[in-house]
């Protein structure tokens, strides 16, 4: 039964092709027979093309003129064909790139679409599409809406090629790295809370930047993509963050008006370590304070729990680390006051941007045995940003206006 299915599927997609590709002959007829070449442009001729579209495969003629130093069918651009890929099937080609590596991305569309891809073309249609997804990021404008406007930055290892780690610190035994950080941001809009009244996520609303760049570069880049979502409509910007000095800097050059949150989990983390350094975290006595402090810590009290540390500072089996501890708490104090955030109704955590990390950069482009050039990471990175923010259709669209704009261009040129 399941070879029939396959069989019937086949034949299915071949009738499809033999349908769609008179059409497609038409509407290269018709671009043709429309297009004014400039004075430079000479006709040579009608040149075949094969091309392959979601039903198989294709083959169509069309007109090809030649200016003296480069060639250029008019129907090409007109049809948006991505060289001998249909628009659709390069947009799918795109998406399945941005969602898998290319051997498994081959073999899913084979199963799944009966599109038969190596992964060697799907590598190299994503690495020719790719460089243009970024520039047009930088351009994409959503309609601005009132609401919580929330930003966050991080960062993770992604493993590199040695020549792009050349000259670089790192964490290995003899102090070179295997791996270069990329910085993720994102963006997110809440415009209700729950019955209970815990804020809710507005579906869809997440969009995400990333980048090789050191954090002043990123700063900027995070805060175009909150200015192109509409920051100067939001009714509140916040900015969460998980206590990295970085962070705090990107936050204070480009948000200046928002509201300052250390991520509660980071917080959480801190205080359970200065109360493993004072009293010992599994000791009774330890477990007691754990909860008690995290108590205070959704009531404005962070205050109170480093003034209480630094009555014990002096008993402590681990000064050290108590020390750095309260350092930290301190340092964060204005921006742990959980319980007047909540009562805003703001989020008090980064699980969006931790789970950015892992999604958007993690799940792509840390397989075994990946290692990135910088180009081609940030390729991969620009698609997968674009696929996660629910733009990489709207950047086909574009690319296939563009692609019927560049008539006009030679139509005119002198």
């Amino acid at each position: 039964m399941g070879e029939l299915e396959v069989q019937l599927r086949a034949l299915l997609l071949k009738s499809g092709a033999r349908l769609l590709e008179p059409v497609i002959q038409a509407l290269a007829d018709q671009c043709d027979a429309s297009f004014q070449p400039a004075p430079a442009q000479r006709f040579a001729g009608r040149r075949p093309l094969q091309i392959q579209g979601l039903f198989g495969l294709m083959q169509i003629t069309r007109d090809y003129y030649f200016d003296g130093r480069q060639g250029h069918c008019p129907a090409d651009a007109a049809l948006a064909l991505e060289g001998c890929y249909t628009p659709s099937l390069a947009r799918m080609l795109c998406r399945a790139a941005a969602k898998s590596p290319y051997q498994e991305a081959s073999e899913d569309l084979r199963d799944y679409a009966a599109v038969q891809v190596p992964a060697s073309q799907i590598q190299r249609l994503a690495l020719k599409i790719a460089p243009a997804v970024g520039p047009w990021l930088k351009t994409h404008v959503s309609e601005p809406e009132p609401a919580f406007m929330y930003i966050s930055g991080d960062g993770t290892g992604t493993p590199m090629r040695k020549e792009c780690l050349t000259g670089r610190a790192g964490k290995q035994a003899d102090g070179s790295a295997k791996t270069r950080e990329v910085k993720l941001g994102c963006v997110f809009l809440q415009t209700e809370v729950d019955p209970e009244g815990h804020p809710v996520r507005k579906e869809a609303s997440t969009s995400y930047i990333g980048t090789f760049q050191p954090a002043s570069e990123f700063g900027a880049l995070l805060r175009q993509e909150a200015c192109r979502r509409g920051m100067a409509h939001a009714t509140q910007t916040i900015f969460i963050g998980d206590g990295a000095a970085w962070v705090w800097e990107v936050a204070r050059i480009n948000f200046s008006g928002a509201v300052l949150i250390l991520d509660f989990y980071h917080a959480l983390q801190h205080v359970f370590g200065l109360v493993e350094s004072l009293l010992g975290r599994d000791a009774p006595a330890g477990k007691k304070r754990c909860k008690l402090w995290k108590g205070w810590l959704l009531k404005d009290k962070a205050g109170r729990i480093i003034e209480q540390a630094k009555s014990e500072l002096e008993r402590s089996p681990d000064r050290e680390k108590a020390g750095k501890e309260i350092a930290y708490l301190e340092n964060n104090l204005e921006r742990m006051t959980y319980g007047t955030f909540r009562k805003a109704g703001y989020f008090i955590g980064s699980g969006v941007i931790e789970a950015g990390c892992k999604t958007v950069v993690g799940k792509r482009m840390k397989g075994s045995g990946m290692f990135w050039s910088e180009p081609g990471g940030q390729s991969i990175l620009d698609l997968r940003c674009a696929f996660l923010s629910h733009r990489l259709g709207p950047f086909f669209q574009n690319r296939a206006a563009n692609h019927a704009a560049r008539n006009d261009t030679l139509k005119f040129a002198a």
